[in-house]
């Protein structure tokens, strides 16, 4: 009898306790105000417009500047100062706050954007594109830590669906907006509108009053920041990139210039380890986090994923524009089938997590996706239909938007609520690392391919041996320059080559991410938000 009243009482008080925590959930669910969700939902906006606008930017603007052996770093030097400082805003703030840390962001991006504008060499733009990245850095970054900040991990899911949803729909908008810029007008005038940009920006997050603000003199803040940190992952990265993209094209993989900037870099990669585990007493990489599975298995995924998901929106506007011949505008719709799906299937990712509180089926489910979709993009060549270039990409698509959220969000449930911050900035972190690997190596190979069977063309052609230099420096010369059929042809052709031994390059990602997928374990999602 006592046993049975025992059991009565458990059972009520364990139904008491979840009827607390749901209406707990509900009440802080119901604090988030529609304003403040409008408003996070208009900077995700915002920030994917500019940051796709600019991605069919490059090679009009290489070939302006006849340089398009140079063309990845508009994007390197964009991506290095994103990826390196990510972690920093972090770690940043928790110490400064959100609202400062993403004022400095705003204020980066807009002193680089008119730098942009009114450059006239490439050298001066790609610095300027790195000042772009510093402020890109925090934009991102704090915009998914303040999506966590406002909601516990079980109703976090949709809204980054949503969010997620708002993302991809500006990036196709940004895709076409710069397409169309680069045509009737002048790449000159993206970077002009991100001045506006950051403007509201600016404005509707100052307006937020549900960001968590931290207390503290500015000094003291300043003080518990990791620099030393920052200043050895950035040091590392760019040696590490420096080699990748030099390698087998400028200098001989065997040179001293490659051998000694992989070697330097790899030591002051090791240097860093070890300095963000002995010296700082808030690192901006806690290793501790490296010692959860799931954690660590969402931070090496993103690697892999940064690398599969960036390469499609780098490479298909450049095979469309040399060897589809397309306008800039077209170029940048050729991959509406990547980006649109995307924000559908992020939507339903969003909403299956809320309703279920399983995530990890999504980010298998995505990561054979996006197997499935991208490794028929080697088949690409003149002939290739529309339906077979839409239909790739849908399934690459559907596979992004699966895993955009819910791997970020594998490593947030194994995350202490205090380390929250720090475990969202290091998974943005290893994605824009893998972006960067990605244009190095793929680059590398595309490069590589493209001068070898250039200089087999040269000397079949040694009459067209100038225009074909000129080519390689400017690929819209070849619609241009009056040729013979069958060297047009021989040309468009080494650029197909070039692009195909990329995707080829493409596919041990996207395998490797695959296998990464499977083996994360399910952690249920809170309820509540953690503290």
């Amino acid at each position: 009898m006592n046993d049975s009243a025992n059991d009565l009482h458990k059972s009520t008080t364990t139904d008491a306790v979840s009827i607390s925590v749901k209406s707990c959930s509900l009440e802080r669910e119901e604090d988030v105000g529609i304003l403040t969700k409008l408003g996070v939902c208009l900077v995700m906006f915002l920030i994917g417009l500019y940051t796709m606008m600019d991605s069919v930017l490059y090679v009009p603007i290489a070939n302006e500047f006849s340089s398009l052996s140079r063309s990845e770093w508009i994007i390197n030097g964009y991506l290095i100062t994103t990826t390196a400082l990510q972690p920093i805003y972090g770690k940043g703030s928790d110490i400064l706050g959100r609202k400062p840390a993403i004022m400095l962001a705003s204020s980066f991006l807009l002193v680089g954007s008119i730098i942009s504008a009114v450059s006239q060499s490439m050298d001066l733009l790609i610095a300027s594109r790195a000042i772009q990245g510093v402020g890109s850095a925090g934009l991102y970054t704090m915009i998914n830590v303040v999506v966590a900040d406002l909601f516990n991990e079980r109703d976090r899911a949709l809204f980054m669906g949503i969010s997620s949803f708002i993302w991809g729909i500006s990036s196709a908008g940004g895709i076409i907006l710069g397409g169309t810029l680069v045509q009737l007008s002048t790449w000159r005038v993206a970077f002009w509108i991100n001045v506006p940009i950051c403007v509201i920006i600016s404005l509707v997050i100052w307006r937020i009053n549900q960001i968590p603000t931290v207390p503290g003199s500015v000094r003291d803040k300043v003080r518990r920041i990791d620099f030393g940190g920052s200043l050895l992952s950035l040091a590392s990265i760019v040696l590490i990139l420096l080699a990748l993209s030099w390698g087998g094209r400028d200098y001989s993989w065997k040179s001293a210039a490659v051998l000694c900037s992989l070697a330097f870099g790899t030591a002051l990669a090791l240097l860093f380890v070890w300095y963000e585990h002995r010296i700082p007493v808030e690192p901006i990489l806690p290793l501790q986090l490296l010692k959860t599975r799931n954690v660590a298995l969402a931070l090496v995924g993103h690697l892999f994923f940064g690398a599969i998901t960036y390469a499609p929106v780098m490479f298909i506007p450049q095979w469309a524009l040399v060897v589809k011949n397309t306008t800039p505008i077209t170029s940048g719709l050729y991959t509406l089938p990547f980006t649109i799906p995307e924000s559908f299937a992020a939507v339903i990712a969003g909403y299956w997590v809320t309703s279920s509180g399983r995530y990890r089926e999504c980010v298998w489910l995505g990561s054979v996706f996006l197997l499935a979709g991208l490794t028929p993009l080697i088949m690409l060549d003149q002939g290739s239909g529309l339906g077979q270039i839409i239909g790739f990409q849908i399934i690459a698509g559907v596979g992004f938007g699966l895993c955009i959220q819910t791997l970020i969000l594998t490593a947030q449930a194994s995350s202490a609520g205090s380390e929250v911050a720090s475990a969202t900035a290091t998974c943005l972190f290893m994605r824009s690392l893998g972006a960067i690997v990605v244009v190095a190596v793929l680059s590398s190979v595309n490069g590589n391919r493209l001068t070898a069977e250039f200089a087999k063309i040269s000397n079949e052609y040694p009459r067209y041996r100038n225009d074909i230099q000129r080519i390689s420096a400017n690929q819209s010369l070849i619609h241009q320059l009056d040729l013979p059929p069958e060297l047009f042809n021989m040309l468009v052709n080494a650029f197909m080559r070039g692009m195909r031994a990329a995707f080829i390059a493409l596919i041990p990602f996207s395998a490797i991410f695959v296998l990464i997928a499977v083996a994360i374990k399910h952690v249920p999602l809170q309820q509540t938000k953690k503290t």
